[in-house]
């Protein structure tokens, strides 16, 4: 899989294959032509050589030559695109962007996830796992309706500090007649770099790599954090997820 970041963008790769190609076309005809001048000049005038056969090669090289010129041109619109896709995407930095995801990275001690709520759902629990699927931390939370930014300090159940990292949130929320209610999970950072993968944009949002495409919107400021409940933050293990 291809990348190429924004400070080292280049094609350097498909522009010496494309000019190798031309190189060695360029050396065959030159060859041939001198071979067919040489025979020329040595034919024998009452046997002269077939001049219909000369000139179907002829023809052949020049449909190749044309062919690699073609496949120039292609090579160079080709990277005037990626170049305009990239430039296009390099705004993006410095942007807080919010991107669909419920995986996000602890780096200098916290985590931060943005929860949507449909409704109101103060009887709530957000549960957090390590990259290998383990329980780490939970909480008790009063979700409002509508947007919140939630954030993890990085301390465990156990009150030991858990290792940098990947980690994945669950959110359990339930209404206060103790219905369940939908919410989404967005990740949200400030873009860092950009990168083309497969010709196409990616952002760097800290480590995390997240598809120009998987953005759904830029964000200026901060949203409210969702209120947390006096009650259990680590010993109930429902891990029923999020609808």
């Amino acid at each position: 899989m291809a990348v190429s970041s924004v400070g080292s963008y280049s094609l350097t790769g498909n522009s010496a294959a494309s000019g190798s190609s031309g190189a060695r076309i360029a050396d065959n005809f030159n060859q041939f032509l001198q071979l067919l001048t040489t025979q020329l000049q040595n034919q024998n005038p009452l046997d002269p050589l077939d001049t219909n056969q000369f000139t179907q090669q002829l023809v052949q090289f020049a449909g190749v030559e044309q062919q690699i010129q073609t496949n120039d041109t292609l090579t160079a619109l080709l990277a005037t695109s990626d170049a305009t896709r990239l430039s296009s995407a390099v705004s993006f930095i410095g942007k807080q962007v919010v991107a669909e995801g419920r995986t996000t990275l602890l780096d200098e001690s916290n985590a931060t996830w943005l929860i949507n709520s449909e409704s109101a759902a103060p009887t709530s629990k957000v549960i957090i796992k390590n990259a290998d699927g383990e329980q780490v931390y939970s909480q008790n939370v009063s979700l409002a309706k509508g947007d919140q930014m939630f954030t993890w300090n990085g301390m465990t159940t156990d009150n030991l500090p858990a290792p940098n990292g990947f980690y994945t949130i669950t959110v359990v929320a339930q209404d206060a007649a103790g219905k369940a209610v939908t919410t989404s999970t967005d990740i949200q950072g400030p873009v860092t770099g950009v990168e083309l993968e497969d010709g196409q944009p990616v952002l760097n949002v800290g480590n995390i790599r997240i598809k120009l495409s998987d953005v759904k919107n830029i964000v200026n400021g901060s949203t409210t954090p969702p209120t947390e409940d006096d009650g259990d933050t680590g010993d109930d293990t429902d891990t029923t997820p999020d609808a």
